[in-house]
């Protein structure tokens, strides 16, 4: 009987407790560390890096060990981990959820899946990112898909599956480099045209409470005619509609909100309102519905009423999406002077200090202006007081009195 050839024998590094290193195929040596896990069995673990790894991971071994949590690596692949991991996102938006299970189906599944999670790498998701880009998917895209993926990671690293989240350890040049936001706001000359274009009652109504609302395309869908408030001049923002028209919670929290009214466009909703057939105009009914009494299809909003429109107007070569009428919204109030605070309640973000981050450059641009005619007024002001003409005019004023 053939002997089994004996395996390369470990020397313990000098000064380092529980460190080894053997003889490794195409490299000088490796670096194995040595330690006892949770039920007391001898475990050893070869280290990709070098020494430093193996300290760092051999300390971070015994750590969660005095804590009771596990130190064996997982030996579930990633196919295994997915499906428990979606099946618990009971929070989860079901649009989001579909999105998610999506992307990892499509792009990470045939990739990762059958590998363990412990032997997954930041070099393996560096190499999804850049297959994925090679293949022409958008920025969004990638990071979209790197999102579940680092979830389902980082359960699997706070159950002491694995010792850390691969993702999470991706060096900043691998990361998906996300494109500025272009942000595209109308002036009043063109919401005029804009607007003008628009002939069918219905479809100007849509568009003008976007613009004069600054709901979400998902908002405006969701909205019944229950939440307009014609006599108090208020929309209540309650639910939104999801891509089949289903009413789901609001985006956040904070988005559940009422907006202003104002009272040219409940006007225009009023007559959208009595031009709608009576079983469409009920309080239960969405303010914008298809024939059939559904909210609105998104992309036929799109498609059949927005690009038309901006066709019509001559603005089809301006880059400007639905969404950059809620941005439309946000400038008008900001130009009239509203805090961000107000604007923040109005638009329902989550916090002000993202109304801050999204519009800094316009209300720098109200503050320069009021600082500018503040200081211009300091400097020439005393120039227009009683200044001659201003005497003469009070003189024929006076004349004329008589």
């Amino acid at each position: 009987m053939q002997k089994q050839p004996k395996a390369p024998r470990r020397s313990k590094v000098e000064g380092q407790r529980g460190i080894y290193t053997r003889p490794a195929p195409g490299r000088s040596k490796v670096y194995e560390i040595g330690y006892t896990d949770e039920n007391g069995k001898q475990r050893w673990e070869t280290i990709a890096g070098g020494l430093r790894e193996a300290i760092a991971l051999r300390e971070e071994k015994q750590t969660r060990k005095r804590k009771g949590e596990s130190v064996v690596p997982s030996r579930r692949t990633l196919d295994e981990a997915a499906e428990p991991w979606l099946a618990a996102q009971v929070n989860l938006r079901p649009g989001t959820l579909a999105l998610y299970r999506s992307l990892l189906r499509t792009h990470v599944l045939p990739r990762l899946g059958r590998k363990r999670l412990a032997a997954i790498t930041p070099d393996d998701v560096a190499a999804l990112i850049a297959e994925m880009t090679r293949a022409g998917y958008s920025p969004y895209t990638v990071k979209g898909t790197l999102a579940p993926l680092s979830r389902i990671l980082g359960r699997a690293t706070r159950a002491g599956e694995i010792p850390s989240n691969p993702v999470a350890r991706l060096e900043r040049g691998e990361r998906p480099r996300m494109p500025d936001a272009e942000m595209r706001v109308l002036d009043t000359n063109e919401i005029e045209r804009l607007l003008g274009a628009i002939d069918d009652l219905h479809e100007r109504a849509l568009v003008a409470s976007a613009i004069f609302t600054g709901l979400r395309k998902g908002e405006l869908r969701g909205l019944t005619w229950g939440d307009v408030d014609f006599d108090a001049g208020e929309i209540r923002v309650r639910c939104q509609a999801d891509r089949n028209g289903a009413a789901v919670e609001p985006k956040t929290r904070r988005a559940r909100r009422t907006v202003a009214l104002m009272p040219a466009l409940g006007r225009l909703l009023r007559e959208h309102r009595l031009a709608s057939p009576p079983a469409l105009s009920t309080d239960g009914h969405p303010v914008f519905s298809s024939s059939a009494g559904t909210p609105l299809d998104a992309r036929n909003i799109d498609r059949r009423v927005f690009a038309p429109a901006l066709k019509r107007a001559g603005l089809d070569g301006s880059r400007l999406r639905w969404h950059d009428l809620r941005h439309t919204f946000a400038s008008i109030l900001v130009a009239q002077g509203e805090d961000a605070v107000y604007v923040s309640e109005q638009l329902g973000h989550a916090d002000a200090s993202i109304t801050l981050r999204l519009y800094a450059h316009l209300f720098d641009r109200v503050e320069r202006r009021q600082q500018a005619a503040a200081r211009l007024d300091a400097s020439h002001g005393k120039l227009l007081e009683n200044a001659p003409g201003d005497s003469r005019r009070m003189r024929v004023v006076s004349d004329a009195g008589k």
